[in-house]
């Protein structure tokens, strides 16, 4: 086979160079995409979704705690903020997950409705981080899915591809 014959080859890639990136703004994220109006920020709000999928099998694993850095790295919402920033945002979280018994549903309201199967990914994926799903875990995750108003099949399907994923 000979290359060059014919159509010119293709430069699969040249579409997908990136252009140009906005200054990703949080405070604009939060003022455009708010479902209900809280007292918590987005990246308060994430974050306490996060920790919570990591306490609820009532340990915080080392490899659950690298899996959200990991995360607050790929994250436009919360690498956006700095070291200090996104400490005080932990910290507003764990508070509020500790003193409110609706805090992970305030959470949930907070964020926009096209950011939550994104994020209960992220979820599962902190669960899925120390190598196991625990009773606790699946019980957490099967409560989340109402509180973000997701569909039950694609949730579902969400935890088996992560599942499957995790194994490999």
């Amino acid at each position: 086979m000979t290359f060059g014959d014919g159509d010119p080859l293709p430069n699969l890639f040249g579409s997908l160079r990136p252009g140009p990136v906005a200054p990703f703004d949080v405070q604009q994220l939060a003022k455009d995409f708010h479902r209900t109006q809280t007292d918590w920020s987005v990246p308060e709000a994430y974050l306490a979704i996060l920790v919570a999928a990591a306490m609820a099998d009532g340990k915080f694993h080392e490899e659950e705690q690298q899996e959200i850095h990991q995360i607050a790295r790929r994250s436009r919402v919360l690498n956006s903020l700095s070291m200090n920033e996104l400490a005080a945002a932990n910290d507003t979280a764990n508070e509020r997950l500790k003193s409110r018994p609706d805090a992970l549903k305030q959470a949930c309201d907070t964020l926009a409705r096209d950011m939550l199967p994104s994020v209960f990914a992220h979820a599962v994926e902190v669960v899925l981080a120390d190598g196991e799903l625990h009773k606790s875990e699946a019980e957490f995750l099967e409560g989340l899915v109402p509180m973000m108003h997701l569909d039950h099949d694609e949730a579902k399907r969400t935890v088996e591809v992560l599942l499957t994923k995790a194994r490999f």
